[in-house]
């Protein structure tokens, strides 16, 4: 059986997740996400929030936050703006 180079393509766009992470998403969400989207968010709320924080520890804060009993449902944009706030008094 011969594929339609169209065909393949389709195929392959049906079964690779068009999934991107939000800041409206929730920390569930987070948890689930790849490196590479969660790096990308990072950049992307570094760029409407300054920039001020590590982004390092940024990210650590938000892993260690999805992890937590009781927060899958929270607004990541919420944790992350709590965790910058954190690595922001951290770095003094």
């Amino acid at each position: 059986m011969r594929y339609r180079p169209a065909g393949a393509l389709a195929l392959v766009l049906l079964t690779t997740p068009a999934f991107a992470l939000s800041a409206g998403d929730t920390m569930r969400e987070w948890a689930g996400a790849s490196a590479v989207d969660k790096d990308a968010l990072l950049r992307k709320l570094d760029a409407t929030g300054g920039g001020s924080a590590s982004r390092a520890g940024v990210r650590s804060c938000l892993d260690d936050t999805a992890k937590a009993a009781g927060h899958a449902n929270l607004p990541i944009s919420e944790v992350a703006k709590a965790c910058s706030e954190q690595a922001a008094r951290d770095n003094i």
